[in-house]
């Protein structure tokens, strides 16, 4: 192979061939042998040019945008401290973007069903009754809200371990009826519960089953419904801060309601107690309703004790039916809960030819 004139040891190569090798050497991914080859030089001498010009060569990443220089220089604490501005804002904007989620209905009254704490793959679980309150709430056009702890979804280390050998229902199974209940229940609104967290399998699984337009966060979902000139607030929390007193339900709503943001509808799971309450809060002059649901766990001993008793099977109050009136007058109940499909019916029809009249 003949030598290039300049690549004599000692004779110092001019610009152009210089940059020529590096241009071969960069477009063969620094491949010594392969440039030697085009550039019809020693292997060798290309080589130690190679060992002496490799710090000055462009690499791909370099030519892309990435400064391969960042690691090696120091920061200073001053730098470490302004970085953090971008990441703040980021983490800070996703946060404000989940919030107040809008859905749009027509003008008019509308219908939000309330359902939590299925745990379908429980013994007990009225799964037929469940199914039917779904296709209840579909054929009043429901919003559809799903509070959390759609299975027991025990966990597989600690002392709640044992009770997957208290249920008949497998951990297979369990999974197939909650994909089964997503694709009836067509949920609009979505959060999870203390049960998705027993295996951190389980929450990334139902989230990839719902539908691209469901409204989702962990443990509350603020959203607002627009249907006309009026529109609706509402919080879906799988349980508000419990506060001190279990005589009072709905202690942790009330706080919610004076602490946190402004809403007209407040809904909530976890104690499996039901119950509603519609509440003027003179500190803040708004009026708001309270909605506690019971779930589809009747018997259960786990249940019963953050319950506080009552009579088995446990299945008044179970879920709510809320019609929402966005003509009510100013004064008027904007959000009335009921915990029977067919009183809730009744109003709607009743309001809808109210309106229509």
């Amino acid at each position: 192979m003949s030598q290039h004139p300049n690549s004599k040891a000692g004779v110092p190569l001019d610009e152009h061939t210089r940059d020529r090798r590096l241009a071969v050497l960069r477009a063969n991914g620094g491949n010594v042998c392969a440039a030697a080859r085009e550039l019809n030089v020693t292997r060798s001498s290309l080589q130690k040019f190679w060992l002496k010009n490799r710090d000055t060569m462009p690499t791909k990443l370099v030519e892309v945008g990435y400064d391969l220089t960042a690691g090696a220089r120091e920061r200073t604490p001053a730098e470490a401290w302004a970085d953090h501005t971008r990441v703040a804002e980021r983490t800070i904007g996703k946060a404000i973007e989940k919030r107040w989620k809008t859905i749009t209905r027509p003008p008019g009254p509308f219908v939000i069903f309330h359902s939590t704490d299925e745990h379908v793959d429980d013994d007990a679980a009225p799964l037929r009754l469940l199914e039917a309150d779904i296709g209840d709430a579909h054929a009043l056009g429901a919003i559809m809200c799903h509070g959390g702890d759609l299975l027991n979804n025990w966990p597989v280390a600690g002392k709640l371990a044992k009770m997957w050998a208290e249920q008949s229902c497998t951990l297979p199974d369990s999974l197939l009826r909650a994909q089964h209940f997503v694709s009836i229940f067509k949920p609009d609104v979505w959060t999870d519960g203390n049960h998705e967290e027993m295996n951190p399998y389980l929450a990334s699984m139902l989230h990839s089953w719902l539908p691209k337009e469901c409204i989702r966060d962990y443990w509350t979902v603020r959203f607002v419904v627009e249907a006309g000139d009026r529109s609706v607030s509402c919080v879906l929390s799988h349980k508000f801060q419990k506060g001190s007193s279990w005589f009072h339900p709905h202690h942790g709503v009330l706080r919610e309601a004076l602490e946190g943001e402004e809403a007209d509808l407040y809904m909530e799971g976890h104690l499996h107690i039901s119950g509603t309450m519609h509440r003027t809060l003179p500190e803040r002059e708004i009026s708001m309703t309270a909605v506690s649901s019971s779930g589809y766990k009747p018997v259960d001993k786990y249940a019963a004790r953050i319950s506080r008793g009552g009579s088995l099977p446990k299945i008044k109050g179970r879920a709510h039916w809320i019609v929402c009136d966005t003509q009510a007058d100013e004064d008027a109940q904007l959000c009335v809960p009921f915990d029977c499909p067919r009183q809730a019916e009744a109003m709607l029809n009743g309001l809808q030819n109210l309106r229509a009249a």
